[in-house]
Protein backbone atom coordinates (compact mmCIF):
# COMPACT_ATOMS: atom_id res chain seq x y z
CA UNK A 1 0.00 0.00 0.00
CA UNK A 2 2.71 2.24 0.50
CA UNK A 3 3.24 5.46 3.34
CA UNK A 4 -0.23 7.18 4.11
CA UNK A 5 0.16 11.13 3.84
CA UNK A 6 -3.68 12.27 4.79
CA UNK A 7 -4.30 15.29 3.27
CA UNK A 8 -6.28 18.19 5.25
CA UNK A 9 -7.76 20.82 2.44
CA UNK A 10 -8.52 24.15 3.59
CA UNK A 11 -10.71 25.80 0.73
CA UNK A 12 -12.43 23.73 -1.91
CA UNK A 13 -12.55 26.19 -4.82
CA UNK A 14 -11.16 25.44 -8.40
CA UNK A 15 -7.86 25.41 -7.10
CA UNK A 16 -8.56 22.40 -4.79
CA UNK A 17 -10.15 20.47 -7.57
CA UNK A 18 -7.11 20.95 -8.92
CA UNK A 19 -4.86 19.98 -6.84
CA UNK A 20 -7.13 16.83 -5.95
CA UNK A 21 -6.41 15.50 -10.00
CA UNK A 22 -2.61 15.83 -8.62
CA UNK A 23 -2.67 13.92 -5.56
CA UNK A 24 -4.55 11.31 -7.40
CA UNK A 25 -2.29 11.74 -10.92
CA UNK A 26 1.02 11.32 -8.71
CA UNK A 27 2.07 8.37 -7.67
CA UNK A 28 0.63 7.38 -11.39
CA UNK A 29 2.74 9.37 -13.23
CA UNK A 30 5.74 10.04 -11.14
CA UNK A 31 6.10 6.35 -10.27
CA UNK A 32 5.86 7.10 -6.53
CA UNK A 33 4.66 3.72 -5.42
CA UNK A 34 5.43 4.01 -2.24
CA UNK A 35 3.58 6.73 -0.99
CA UNK A 36 -0.82 6.91 -1.03
CA UNK A 37 -2.16 10.45 -0.66
CA UNK A 38 -5.52 10.31 0.97
CA UNK A 39 -8.34 12.73 1.67
CA UNK A 40 -9.05 12.73 5.07
CA UNK A 41 -11.31 16.74 5.97
CA UNK A 42 -11.62 19.63 3.84
CA UNK A 43 -12.84 22.95 5.76
CA UNK A 44 -14.50 25.50 3.94
CA UNK A 45 -16.90 28.89 4.67
CA UNK A 46 -20.10 26.96 5.66
CA UNK A 47 -20.94 23.79 6.55
CA UNK A 48 -22.84 23.28 3.61
CA UNK A 49 -20.27 24.44 1.30
CA UNK A 50 -17.66 22.30 3.10
CA UNK A 51 -19.90 19.00 2.73
CA UNK A 52 -20.26 19.85 -1.40
CA UNK A 53 -16.41 20.04 -1.47
CA UNK A 54 -16.10 17.17 0.24
CA UNK A 55 -18.31 15.04 -1.92
CA UNK A 56 -17.29 16.18 -5.25
CA UNK A 57 -13.58 16.20 -4.31
CA UNK A 58 -13.69 12.47 -2.66
CA UNK A 59 -12.75 14.05 0.89
CA UNK A 60 -13.94 11.20 3.73
CA UNK A 61 -15.15 14.39 6.27
CA UNK A 62 -15.24 18.01 6.41
CA UNK A 63 -15.79 20.81 8.67
CA UNK A 64 -16.94 24.85 8.59
CA UNK A 65 -13.87 25.26 11.15
CA UNK A 66 -10.62 24.89 9.58
CA UNK A 67 -8.86 24.47 13.55
CA UNK A 68 -10.09 21.38 13.61
CA UNK A 69 -8.39 20.57 10.77
CA UNK A 70 -5.34 21.68 11.57
CA UNK A 71 -5.30 19.90 14.90
CA UNK A 72 -6.90 16.53 13.47
CA UNK A 73 -4.85 13.48 14.05
CA UNK A 74 -6.05 12.29 10.47
CA UNK A 75 -4.09 14.69 9.16
CA UNK A 76 -0.71 14.93 8.04
CA UNK A 77 -0.74 17.58 5.13
CA UNK A 78 -2.39 20.84 5.50
CA UNK A 79 -3.12 22.48 1.37
CA UNK A 80 -4.28 25.81 1.76
CA UNK A 81 -6.25 26.83 -1.07
CA UNK A 82 -8.09 29.23 0.61
CA UNK A 83 -8.20 32.88 0.38
CA UNK A 84 -4.74 35.27 0.91
CA UNK A 85 -5.89 36.75 3.77
CA UNK A 86 -7.07 33.07 5.60
CA UNK A 87 -3.23 32.15 4.88
CA UNK A 88 -1.02 32.94 7.47
CA UNK A 89 -3.11 32.18 10.94
CA UNK A 90 -4.06 28.69 9.15
CA UNK A 91 -0.16 27.68 7.66
CA UNK A 92 1.53 28.80 11.53
CA UNK A 93 -1.81 26.88 13.67
CA UNK A 94 -0.61 24.27 11.80
CA UNK A 95 2.34 24.33 11.87
CA UNK A 96 2.54 24.22 15.46
CA UNK A 97 0.40 21.23 15.26
CA UNK A 98 3.53 19.60 13.75
CA UNK A 99 1.44 19.42 10.61
CA UNK A 100 3.33 20.22 7.15
CA UNK A 101 2.19 22.67 5.00
CA UNK A 102 1.53 23.08 1.50
CA UNK A 103 0.33 27.09 0.81
CA UNK A 104 -1.16 28.40 -2.44
CA UNK A 105 0.44 31.96 -4.07
CA UNK A 106 0.85 34.61 -2.56
CA UNK A 107 2.07 33.40 0.69
CA UNK A 108 -0.06 35.86 2.42
CA UNK A 109 -1.95 39.45 2.89
CA UNK A 110 1.61 41.41 4.33
CA UNK A 111 5.59 40.41 4.29
CA UNK A 112 4.76 40.10 8.31
CA UNK A 113 2.47 37.72 8.05
CA UNK A 114 4.82 36.22 5.35
CA UNK A 115 7.45 36.56 7.40
CA UNK A 116 5.62 35.08 10.65
CA UNK A 117 5.09 31.60 8.18
CA UNK A 118 8.24 31.16 7.51
CA UNK A 119 9.39 31.68 11.22
CA UNK A 120 6.59 29.10 12.86
CA UNK A 121 7.55 26.54 10.19
CA UNK A 122 10.92 26.34 10.69
CA UNK A 123 10.79 25.93 14.35
CA UNK A 124 8.43 23.47 13.81
CA UNK A 125 10.49 21.80 11.08
CA UNK A 126 7.73 20.66 8.69
CA UNK A 127 8.16 20.62 5.16
CA UNK A 128 6.69 23.96 3.93
CA UNK A 129 5.62 24.37 0.12
CA UNK A 130 4.87 27.34 -1.82
CA UNK A 131 2.51 26.84 -4.81
CA UNK A 132 4.69 28.73 -7.13
CA UNK A 133 3.53 25.68 -9.96
CA UNK A 134 5.29 27.95 -12.90
CA UNK A 135 8.73 26.77 -12.06
CA UNK A 136 7.57 23.01 -12.03
CA UNK A 137 7.18 23.15 -15.91
CA UNK A 138 9.58 21.31 -17.86
CA UNK A 139 10.61 24.28 -20.28
CA UNK A 140 10.94 27.05 -17.47
CA UNK A 141 13.62 24.15 -15.65
CA UNK A 142 15.33 23.91 -19.58
CA UNK A 143 15.73 27.78 -19.14
CA UNK A 144 17.32 27.75 -15.55
CA UNK A 145 19.66 24.45 -16.71
CA UNK A 146 21.35 26.56 -19.45
CA UNK A 147 21.63 29.79 -17.55
CA UNK A 148 23.41 27.61 -15.13
CA UNK A 149 25.94 26.09 -17.14
CA UNK A 150 26.97 29.12 -18.85
CA UNK A 151 24.86 28.59 -22.13
CA UNK A 152 23.91 32.04 -22.20
CA UNK A 153 27.59 33.32 -21.08
CA UNK A 154 27.01 36.15 -18.35
CA UNK A 155 23.48 37.32 -17.96
CA UNK A 156 22.96 40.81 -19.16
CA UNK A 157 19.21 41.75 -18.80
CA UNK A 158 15.61 40.16 -17.48
CA UNK A 159 12.06 40.77 -18.65
CA UNK A 160 9.12 39.31 -17.55
CA UNK A 161 5.35 39.79 -17.76
CA UNK A 162 1.77 37.97 -16.80
CA UNK A 163 -1.17 39.36 -18.54
CA UNK A 164 -4.67 38.58 -18.14
CA UNK A 165 -8.22 40.09 -19.14
CA UNK A 166 -10.42 39.03 -16.78
CA UNK A 167 -10.42 42.13 -14.63
CA UNK A 168 -11.40 43.80 -17.39
CA UNK A 169 -15.16 43.17 -16.90
CA UNK A 170 -16.51 46.26 -15.25
CA UNK A 171 -19.71 44.10 -14.18
CA UNK A 172 -17.13 41.91 -11.88
CA UNK A 173 -18.13 42.40 -8.11
CA UNK A 174 -16.36 43.59 -5.72
CA UNK A 175 -14.65 40.35 -3.64
CA UNK A 176 -11.47 40.16 -1.09
CA UNK A 177 -9.27 40.32 -3.95
CA UNK A 178 -10.35 44.20 -4.70
CA UNK A 179 -9.62 44.66 -1.01
CA UNK A 180 -6.14 45.56 -0.51
CA UNK A 181 -6.05 44.46 3.32
CA UNK A 182 -7.33 41.18 2.67
CA UNK A 183 -5.84 40.43 -1.03
CA UNK A 184 -2.15 42.20 0.01
CA UNK A 185 -2.23 43.94 -3.38
CA UNK A 186 -4.11 43.26 -6.77
CA UNK A 187 -2.06 41.80 -10.37
CA UNK A 188 0.61 42.25 -8.83
CA UNK A 189 0.24 39.87 -5.58
CA UNK A 190 -2.29 37.73 -8.03
CA UNK A 191 -0.44 37.72 -10.98
CA UNK A 192 3.11 39.08 -9.94
CA UNK A 193 3.82 36.60 -6.94
CA UNK A 194 4.07 33.71 -10.16
CA UNK A 195 7.10 35.70 -11.71
CA UNK A 196 8.59 37.27 -8.73
CA UNK A 197 9.06 33.47 -8.37
CA UNK A 198 10.47 32.99 -11.25
CA UNK A 199 12.21 36.42 -11.53
CA UNK A 200 14.07 34.92 -8.44
CA UNK A 201 14.34 31.35 -9.58
CA UNK A 202 16.10 31.99 -12.58
CA UNK A 203 18.15 35.52 -12.12
CA UNK A 204 18.51 36.02 -7.85
CA UNK A 205 17.45 37.77 -5.16
CA UNK A 206 16.32 41.18 -6.19
CA UNK A 207 18.04 44.33 -4.45
CA UNK A 208 15.94 47.24 -5.38
CA UNK A 209 12.58 48.34 -7.28
CA UNK A 210 10.87 51.72 -9.06
CA UNK A 211 6.96 50.87 -9.55
CA UNK A 212 4.43 52.30 -11.28
CA UNK A 213 0.75 51.18 -10.42
CA UNK A 214 -2.69 52.00 -11.84
CA UNK A 215 -6.37 50.78 -11.29
CA UNK A 216 -8.79 51.31 -13.97
CA UNK A 217 -12.02 50.36 -12.06
CA UNK A 218 -12.09 52.02 -9.11
CA UNK A 219 -15.40 50.96 -7.73
CA UNK A 220 -17.07 47.45 -8.25
CA UNK A 221 -20.80 46.61 -6.92
CA UNK A 222 -20.89 44.29 -4.11
CA UNK A 223 -22.17 41.07 -4.79
CA UNK A 224 -26.04 40.62 -4.16
CA UNK A 225 -27.19 44.03 -3.38
CA UNK A 226 -28.75 46.14 -5.54
CA UNK A 227 -26.18 48.97 -6.40
CA UNK A 228 -24.28 49.51 -3.60
CA UNK A 229 -20.74 50.10 -4.60
CA UNK A 230 -17.38 49.56 -2.69
CA UNK A 231 -13.59 51.23 -3.77
CA UNK A 232 -11.47 49.03 -5.15
CA UNK A 233 -7.69 49.65 -3.24
CA UNK A 234 -5.64 47.58 -5.54
CA UNK A 235 -3.93 47.60 -8.66
CA UNK A 236 -5.16 46.64 -12.16
CA UNK A 237 -2.08 47.47 -13.61
CA UNK A 238 1.87 46.95 -12.39
CA UNK A 239 5.08 48.20 -14.34
CA UNK A 240 8.23 47.54 -12.11
CA UNK A 241 11.81 48.12 -12.76
CA UNK A 242 14.19 45.33 -10.94
CA UNK A 243 17.60 45.88 -9.94
CA UNK A 244 19.42 42.50 -9.20
CA UNK A 245 21.84 41.34 -6.24
CA UNK A 246 24.09 40.21 -8.71
CA UNK A 247 23.50 43.80 -10.89
CA UNK A 248 21.26 42.21 -13.49
CA UNK A 249 19.11 44.73 -14.59
CA UNK A 250 15.06 43.74 -14.59
CA UNK A 251 11.52 44.85 -16.21
CA UNK A 252 8.30 42.95 -14.71
CA UNK A 253 4.75 43.99 -15.91
CA UNK A 254 1.25 42.30 -14.68
CA UNK A 255 -2.25 43.10 -15.66
CA UNK A 256 -5.65 41.54 -15.68
CA UNK A 257 -7.12 43.96 -17.29
CA UNK A 258 -5.69 43.48 -20.57
CA UNK A 259 -7.73 42.56 -23.36
CA UNK A 260 -7.03 39.56 -25.45
CA UNK A 261 -4.37 38.73 -23.07
CA UNK A 262 -5.36 34.76 -21.35
CA UNK A 263 -2.55 33.07 -19.59
CA UNK A 264 0.02 35.43 -21.07
CA UNK A 265 2.67 34.53 -18.71
CA UNK A 266 6.23 34.91 -20.58
CA UNK A 267 10.15 35.87 -19.69
CA UNK A 268 13.36 36.64 -21.59
CA UNK A 269 16.89 36.33 -20.09
CA UNK A 270 20.03 37.40 -22.56
CA UNK A 271 23.11 37.13 -22.08
CA UNK A 272 26.60 37.75 -23.38
CA UNK A 273 26.44 34.49 -25.58
CA UNK A 274 23.02 33.68 -26.13
CA UNK A 275 19.39 34.22 -24.76
CA UNK A 276 15.90 31.79 -23.83
CA UNK A 277 12.20 33.23 -24.17
CA UNK A 278 9.47 31.17 -22.82
CA UNK A 279 5.43 32.11 -23.02
CA UNK A 280 3.26 30.10 -21.53
CA UNK A 281 0.63 30.42 -24.39
CA UNK A 282 2.87 27.56 -25.75
CA UNK A 283 4.10 25.67 -22.32
CA UNK A 284 6.15 23.04 -24.19
CA UNK A 285 8.53 25.33 -26.07
CA UNK A 286 11.38 27.08 -25.24
CA UNK A 287 12.78 29.65 -27.77
CA UNK A 288 16.66 29.38 -27.71
CA UNK A 289 19.39 31.87 -29.42
CA UNK A 290 22.89 31.18 -29.54
CA UNK A 291 25.15 33.78 -30.31
CA UNK A 292 27.61 31.14 -31.35
CA UNK A 293 26.50 29.56 -33.56
CA UNK A 294 27.72 30.49 -37.75
CA UNK A 295 26.84 33.83 -38.57
CA UNK A 296 24.58 32.84 -42.11
CA UNK A 297 22.36 30.93 -39.70
CA UNK A 298 21.66 32.42 -36.13
CA UNK A 299 18.35 32.82 -34.98
CA UNK A 300 16.01 31.71 -32.58
CA UNK A 301 15.28 28.15 -32.51
CA UNK A 302 12.31 26.36 -30.53
CA UNK A 303 13.47 23.43 -27.96
CA UNK A 304 10.32 20.99 -28.29
CA UNK A 305 9.92 19.55 -24.63
CA UNK A 306 9.99 15.96 -24.31
CA UNK A 307 10.96 12.85 -22.01
CA UNK A 308 14.47 13.63 -21.87
CA UNK A 309 13.34 17.25 -20.50
CA UNK A 310 13.14 17.98 -16.77
CA UNK A 311 9.86 15.88 -15.86
CA UNK A 312 9.26 14.90 -18.96
CA UNK A 313 8.95 10.88 -18.37
CA UNK A 314 5.92 12.34 -16.58
CA UNK A 315 3.75 13.26 -19.54
CA UNK A 316 0.59 12.01 -19.56
CA UNK A 317 2.04 10.66 -23.09
CA UNK A 318 6.10 11.25 -23.08
CA UNK A 319 6.74 11.58 -26.82
CA UNK A 320 8.29 15.15 -27.73
CA UNK A 321 5.56 17.34 -28.72
CA UNK A 322 2.78 15.63 -26.58
CA UNK A 323 1.96 18.37 -24.57
CA UNK A 324 1.78 19.57 -20.97
CA UNK A 325 0.10 22.48 -19.46
CA UNK A 326 -1.10 24.05 -16.16
CA UNK A 327 -2.38 20.69 -14.49
CA UNK A 328 1.15 18.85 -15.25
CA UNK A 329 2.98 21.78 -13.38
CA UNK A 330 0.52 21.17 -10.41
CA UNK A 331 1.52 17.70 -10.77
CA UNK A 332 4.83 17.68 -10.23
CA UNK A 333 4.66 20.45 -8.14
CA UNK A 334 2.67 18.40 -5.82
CA UNK A 335 4.84 15.05 -6.61
CA UNK A 336 7.79 17.42 -4.94
CA UNK A 337 5.40 17.74 -1.90
CA UNK A 338 4.57 14.23 -1.03
CA UNK A 339 8.20 13.13 -2.03
CA UNK A 340 9.40 15.62 0.81
CA UNK A 341 7.02 14.79 3.49
CA UNK A 342 7.50 10.95 2.65
CA UNK A 343 11.21 11.29 2.98
CA UNK A 344 11.46 13.85 5.84
CA UNK A 345 13.23 15.98 2.96
CA UNK A 346 13.14 19.69 2.60
CA UNK A 347 11.37 21.22 -0.41
CA UNK A 348 11.78 24.34 -2.92
CA UNK A 349 10.09 26.61 -3.22
CA UNK A 350 8.97 27.06 0.75
CA UNK A 351 8.13 29.69 3.03
CA UNK A 352 11.27 31.61 2.59
CA UNK A 353 10.85 31.96 -1.27
CA UNK A 354 7.35 33.04 -0.12
CA UNK A 355 8.29 35.83 2.34
CA UNK A 356 11.13 37.36 -0.43
CA UNK A 357 8.45 37.83 -3.13
CA UNK A 358 6.35 39.18 -0.26
CA UNK A 359 9.14 41.95 0.62
CA UNK A 360 9.49 42.54 -3.30
CA UNK A 361 5.73 42.95 -3.69
CA UNK A 362 5.56 45.75 -0.77
CA UNK A 363 8.77 47.63 -2.11
CA UNK A 364 6.98 47.83 -5.67
CA UNK A 365 3.85 48.94 -3.95
CA UNK A 366 5.89 51.93 -1.77
CA UNK A 367 7.92 53.18 -4.51
CA UNK A 368 4.80 53.89 -6.58
CA UNK A 369 3.37 55.58 -3.56
CA UNK A 370 6.58 57.63 -3.04
CA UNK A 371 7.54 57.66 -7.12
CA UNK A 372 11.31 56.23 -6.28
CA UNK A 373 13.28 53.54 -6.27
CA UNK A 374 12.63 51.22 -3.04
CA UNK A 375 15.40 48.92 -1.66
CA UNK A 376 13.50 45.62 -0.93
CA UNK A 377 14.53 45.03 2.39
Amino acid sequence: MGKQIKIGMVGGGAIARAHVIAYESVPLLHSLENVKPVFSVVADATEDLAFQAASRLGFSDHSSDWKTLTSSPEVDLVDIVAPTYLHADVAVEAAEHQKHVFCEKPIAASAADAKRMYEAAKRAGVVNAMGFNYRRLSAVLMAKKLIDEGSLGKITQFRTSFLEDWGANQDMPFTWRYDLKRAGGGTLADLGSHILDISRFLIGDIQSVCGMQATFIKQREIAHTSSEFAEVDVDDYTCALMRFVNGVPGRLETSWASLGRKVYLDFEVNGTEGSVYFNFERPNELEYYSGLDPKDRQGHRAIIMGPVHPYGSAFTFPATGSGAGFQDSLNNEIYEVLNAVASSSSVKPDFYDGWKVAQVIEAIQKSNTSQKWVDVN
